[in-house]
């Protein structure tokens, strides 16, 4: 199974296909791995390039996703690559969610009444965006001591925090997603949330049984790149400046085994890749021997990523 965009059928999220598969946390693959990688690059160099030209403090760093996995070096049926590890980078963020789903996968899995839990507060403006989120992070931390004290134990679970854009009123939609144990627990939360948040609506909250889409859902990006079908650069940018420095994921109550971060270099067995010695380099939309000509994957940008990719605005 993929998740796509239902309005422009891009790709947008890969993790469902994690279910049984741990091929982008290094785990080996196939060349459909190479292809797919090589779309979330093509997409991402797009993207990141309207982003320097934004020429923002995060100008150095969207350079740097730019040139994500530039060159690709094959021995025998083993592919090594540099990634540039940033959030915003779609490449890594396949890497990334892979690792973390398949690290916390089995202990989320064991906890007693999965619930999964999303906080809200009303949007904000861009320029108050990064003060935001400090407020909602104290907020919960205040919250977990709460628990602590008052129940003599911890929350159990996985917290992450979000931000979207909607571009009909031109501001931003700070919020977190949890998948705790126990939904009296969860119930308890959203109390203590709505308790500390007078202008925060209690139907903006929710408290559902999770499921195992409820986990990948926790898993996916921080924020959509595609909004109503477009990609709004200075949105992206605004969100990213903000959530710098800042943790997306945060585990409570169990142990903190998986890092956000991916390996400065990853490596990977290509199964059904044709032993040999070479180097790879991208240019436009896919890898190419530069001694022979020759593309690694065959990627072609589809009609609506092509559509997308120049209708940025």
């Amino acid at each position: 199974m993929q998740i796509y965009d239902k309005k422009t059928g891009l790709l947008l999220d890969t993790l469902a296909q994690l279910r049984t598969s741990a091929t982008d946390a290094g785990c080996g693959g196939s060349k459909i791995t190479l292809l797919k990688r090589a779309r979330s690059k093509y997409i991402s160099n797009g993207i990141s390039l309207k982003l320097a030209d934004l020429d923002t403090d995060l100008k150095k760093s969207y350079y740097n996703t730019y040139h994500c996995a530039s060159a690709l070096e094959q021995h025998d049926n083993k592919i090594t690559g540099k990634y540039c590890n940033n959030r915003w980078c779609l490449t890594c963020n396949r890497i990334r969610t892979a690792k973390l789903i398949n690290g916390y996968r089995q202990t989320l899995s064991e906890l007693n009444e999965k619930t999964f839990v999303t906080l809200t507060i009303p949007n904000v403006s861009g320029n108050v965006l990064a003060e935001t989120l400090d407020t909602m992070l104290k907020t919960f931390k205040d919250i977990q001591e709460v628990f602590r004290k008052r129940r003599k134990t911890p929350i159990i679970g996985i917290r992450k925090l979000e931000v979207t854009f909607n571009p009909e009123r031109c501001d931003f939609h700070p919020h977190f997603h949890l998948v705790v144990s126990g939904y009296e627990v969860a119930n308890e939360i959203v109390l203590e949330w709505l308790k500390r948040n007078e202008t925060a609506n209690i139907k903006g909250q929710d408290v559902r049984q999770a499921d195992d889409n409820s986990i990948m859902e926790l898993f996916k990006y921080f924020t959509k790149i595609v909004t109503k079908k477009s990609v709004y650069i200075s949105a992206l940018d605004t969100i990213f400046s903000a959530m710098r420095n800042r943790r997306v994921f945060q585990p409570m109550g169990i142990e903190k085994n998986i890092s956000e971060d991916i390996e400065d270099i990853q490596a990977e067995v290509i199964e059904d890749l044709q032993f040999r010695e070479a180097v790879w380099t991208w240019i436009d939309s896919d890898w190419v021997n530069p001694e022979t000509g020759e593309t690694l994957t065959g990627y072609t940008p589809s009609e609506n990523v092509t559509t997308l990719i120049n209708s940025i605005k």
